[in-house]
């Protein structure tokens, strides 16, 4: 397998291959020069290249002096043009605070108050139709503004009370802005729509609240603005320059109105990515920034308009603003040219001394962080990374064998806890006690604590008695049910129990304690406290693959996400266990005998129940001395 760094490398072998420095010298002149600087320290190589930039202090000057007239030109340009805008946001703000008073009068007029709550009680056609003429005589006599092409008002139900008569908006226009409304909590909405006879309109839709009652919306007005009195107003007002553009867009990134028809009013504009840009500099209090639309720099200002939620916005591009800075550009490229090239001759050897060793160095270290550990780097030099070379080399051989180490600790580790925990409790005299209190149970006649009892005899027996770490599946599933049959001494009847086992699966081979944990966690944190009758417990066993996937369900309480979390803590102890062994135990004992790619995947969902599926290679079976015990 190529590692990318030069070296062959084998996993199924023990050895390494070493990487010749060499073989990453592409150019062979620059090979011939490298050894001469890799002889000098890397403070010295800097030095010189410092000293030698030194004698471009004017070429640098003139260079700050162009970007410096550049910037100042831009400032300049977008002070002024932030000007321009929120000149024009203040004169189309006196315009929108016209309708919105406009509207005011409206709504709060006596006649629109009463015919309104009228419309929504059951009215004959004739009490309707007086109403509209009302009103129709109540404000056809008003002096409208030449620039509103339509006004209507419906109730609450969505019909139609009243109607300017200039041009008329569609009935899924009406629905449009009255969900908008709704959806905003009863606030005002300023957006784009087209009348019947196809006239681009700027809207502006309101909710009508009762003067009685301001809680209760009784009706909608709705009141259209001709697109081009707005467009006029950008495009006769303001001129940024040649080739800029200024529009209109609300905060979904739809164009209301533009001076430049190019853009397509009513739609969102071409670059998706404006309105998010503009939000992230607001945060920042930047209302000048640089943008690119259509591999184009622009300089971008914006205005906001809190009463109509717009954004008034200016697209300069750089061509314009960079136009009196590129005249002197041809001089300043005569005039350091030569320097130019001799510095980046030079920085070019520098870099390379440093830089190719370095990332040789990294790519080594990526390797190690895939797991490769064979991999070595041969580099004599003797500077400042040829010494971190041979550290390097010297930390992979100690990380490797720290990894063996604690590999073999681990295992061994969890060899003493498995023994400590069988030790804790002399088997003998446990069995004995049991036995005493059993026979006790059975004499006074209390079947359900001496069938308790045998269980637990049981399930201790299989713990600390029988030594082997793999048992057959049915043993497995046998401690499960000693397990349950003492759980019903505390919980009763009040869980079921079902199995669905594969045929020939119950002597397949499994980890022997590793059943348990998870039917405890299913029993004591799942069905314990669930707020329903049929509390149940399925365990089933298949097989795919040459895997054995066992599944743990419960129609429980579930989990939420920090609840999972903790589940799979090695750091959780629940005082309520059979012992300190938990299911993050089970997922560390199957990952250490069997390798990552095995173990446990929880899903659960509150009140809807928890599944664990647990899965580990097919084994074959095996015999145990539990073979004709009862399941």
């Amino acid at each position: 397998m190529e590692t990318g760094l030069g070296t062959k490398y084998d996993p199924l072998e023990r050895g390494c291959e070493t990487i010749d420095v060499r073989h990453w010298d592409k150019l062979r002149w620059a090979a011939r020069i490298h050894p001469y600087l890799r002889r000098s320290k890397i403070k010295n190589r800097l030095i010189l290249s410092f000293l030698f930039l030194s004698i471009l202090p004017i070429c640098i000057a003139t260079l700050l002096t162009y970007n410096k007239s550049g910037e100042a030109i831009r400032s300049k340009i977008s002070a002024y043009s932030l000007q321009i805008l929120d000149q024009l946001r203040n004169e189309i703000k006196r315009e929108n605070e016209l309708l919105l008073y406009l509207t005011d009068q409206i709504m709060m007029h006596n006649l629109v108050q009463t015919s309104l709550l009228q419309a929504n009680t059951a009215l004959d056609t004739q009490s309707v139709m007086d109403s509209y003429y009302e009103l129709n005589s109540a404000f056809s006599g008003r002096k409208l503004f030449s620039q509103i092409k339509s006004l209507q008002i419906t109730n609450s139900s969505g019909n139609l009370m009243y109607d300017l008569g200039y041009d008329k908006l569609r009935d899924e226009d009406i629905a449009m802005l009255t969900d908008m409304i709704e959806a905003g909590d009863g606030k005002d909405v300023w957006t784009h729509i087209v009348t019947k006879n196809g006239v681009d309109c700027i809207v502006l839709a309101r909710p009508i609240h009762s003067q009685f009652d301001w809680m209760n919306t009784i009706g909608y007005v709705f009141i259209a603005v001709k697109e081009s009195y707005y467009s006029r107003i950008i495009h006769e007002d303001a001129d940024v320059g040649e080739g800029s553009d200024l529009f209109i867009a609300d905060t979904r990134g739809v164009v209301l109105s533009a001076g430049n028809r190019s853009l397509q009013v009513g739609a969102n504009y071409p670059n998706g990515e404006l309105l998010k840009e503009i939000s992230e500099h607001e945060l920042l209090g930047t209302r000048a920034f640089s943008a690119v639309f259509n591999k184009q720099k622009y300089l971008l200002v914006y205005s906001y308009d809190a009463v109509s939620r717009w954004y008034l916005v200016g697209t300069i591009p750089y061509e314009l603003l960079n136009k009196e800075t590129k005249q002197i550009l041809p001089y300043i490229v005569l005039v350091v040219g030569l320097c130019l090239l001799c510095s980046l001759l030079l920085a070019f050897l520098i870099s390379t001394s440093i830089s190719t060793p370095l990332q040789r160095l990294t790519e080594s270290m990526k390797q190690v962080s895939t797991g490769n550990f064979q991999i070595r780097i041969q580099d004599p030099s003797n500077d400042e990374i040829g010494f971190l070379t041979g550290k390097f080399n010297l930390m992979i051989e100690q990380l490797r064998d720290l990894i063996d180490h604690t590999k073999q600790e681990q295992i061994k580790k969890r060899e003493i806890e498995l023994q400590m925990l069988q030790a804790q409790i002399n088997p003998h005299f446990l069995f004995n006690t049991l036995n005493c209190l059993k026979w006790t149970a059975a004499i006074n006649h209390v079947p359900i604590v001496s069938e308790g009892l045998t269980a637990l005899a049981e399930l201790l027996r299989h713990t600390m008695v029988d030594k082997k770490e793999f048992i057959p599946l049915r043993s497995e599933l046998a401690n499960v049910d000693n397990y349950l049959i003492i759980q019903r001494l505390r919980f009763g009847s009040s869980f079921t129990v079902e199995y669905d086992i594969d045929d020939g699966l119950s002597e397949a081979a499994i980890m022997k304690f590793i059943l348990q944990p998870i039917v405890e966690n299913s029993l004591i944190h799942g069905l314990d406290g669930a707020e329903r009758e049929d509390k149940k417990l399925v365990i089933s066993a298949t097989s795919a693959d040459g895997q054995l996937q066992i599944t743990v369900q419960d129609n429980g309480k579930g989990m939420n996400e920090e609840q999972l979390r903790r589940l799979l803590d090695s750091n959780t102890r629940g005082k309520h266990r059979l012992s300190n062994i938990g299911i993050r135990n089970v997922q560390e004992r199957i990952q250490l005998n069997f390798g990552t790619k095995y173990g446990l995947s929880v899903e659960s969902r509150e009140g809807e129940g928890t599944r664990v599926l647990l899965t580990m290679p097919m084994i074959g079976g095996i015999e145990d001395e539990g073979h004709n015990r009862r399941r």
